[in-house]
């Protein structure tokens, strides 16, 4: 009986840093932003939810779109302004959810 080998294409996991970052504290009086694009539309759905638990605890909110992933010429000079934009207003931001 021949035997074959079967090759397994994945990658291995990244090293995944513990530290969380530092601590924000209580979320009351600060701005949270939720930076979504137009991959994953569930994401909106998502941000609504969060964002109205976050106003719950006393925060403001703020969202950006990134758009539709444009970031050459003239479109990515726009995404980048907007971005460094957003980034000043929000004093932490959910930027994605790691899935």
């Amino acid at each position: 009986m021949a035997r074959i080998a079967i090759l397994d294409p994945t990658a291995p996991p990244p090293r995944v840093d513990p530290d969380p970052g530092p601590d924000l504290g209580p979320l009351s009086g600060r701005r949270v932003g939720f930076r979504t694009d137009l991959t994953w539309r569930s994401f909106l759905w998502v941000t609504d939810e969060w964002s109205r638990t976050v106003a719950a605890a006393g925060a403001a909110t703020d969202a950006w779109c990134a758009g539709d992933g444009n970031r050459t010429g003239a479109a990515g000079v726009r995404v980048r302004a907007e971005l460094e934009s957003f980034a000043l207003r929000i004093d932490a931001a959910v930027v994605g959810l790691g899935n």
